[in-house]
């Protein structure tokens, strides 16, 4: 006796059933110059275990946690502190992860976009004491960690500027005044006003 036909609206209705949300997203590796992709990675000398990087780059099994979700839409809610597993990962870096009880699919530009570590947030906070931008003297080489921004517009051009958690750059001039400071970052000099110095939270690299 033949089974009886299933349609693909019935597969999809029990994919759904399990709690599996797609936020697709297309894997356009030259939809950005290099230079302006997000840019997470372990220095020379630095353990693993303590890097941030993105999730594209973790593996099948990992447990790992949030540290910055990049710009624009399309997370789905995902906050700096939430604790993830992978649940799958492609050769192209879309990622399947479960996180608060719900499972995501996420394009690769998606999850190149976000950011993580293998230990939780505090306890990075613990071994890496951050401090704002303007803090660091010139000739220091800093990191970035995160944003304090209490508008929303700061995170948002200084994303677009290139400074995505991770990212090192150096302190070049600070005006008399303290407005603009100056940084050397990828290549190319920037100046920062006094307000978006202050929404950087940095640590001193060395």
């Amino acid at each position: 006796m033949k089974q009886p036909y299933r349609s693909r609206t019935h597969r999809s209705e029990n994919h759904l059933k399990r709690g599996f949300t797609f936020l697709g997203g297309r894997c356009d590796r030259e939809a950005s110059p290099p230079e302006n992709r997000p840019h997470w990675h372990a220095e020379d000398g630095q353990s693993s275990e303590n890097a941030i990087f993105p999730l594209s780059c973790a593996q099948m099994g990992d447990r790992l946690w949030v540290a910055a979700v990049g710009s624009g839409r399309g997370h789905h809610g995902l906050r700096v502190g939430d604790e993830v597993h992978v649940v799958s990962l492609t050769p192209s870096g879309s990622a399947a992860i479960e996180v608060n009880g719900q499972y995501l699919g996420l394009g690769c530009n998606q999850a190149r976009s976000i950011a993580v570590s293998r230990h939780p947030i505090l306890e990075i906070d613990n071994t890496f004491p951050s401090q704002h931008l303007h803090d660091l003297k010139i000739g220091a080489t800093g990191r970035v960690l995160s944003y304090d921004c209490p508008r929303r517009g700061y995170r948002k051009r200084l994303l677009a500027m290139g400074l995505t958690p991770g990212t090192e750059f150096t302190v070049t001039r600070h005006a008399p005044l303290g407005d603009p400071v100056e940084i050397y970052v990828r290549g190319f000099s920037l100046s920062l006003r006094k307000d978006e110095a202050r929404a950087l939270l940095v640590e001193l690299v060395r």
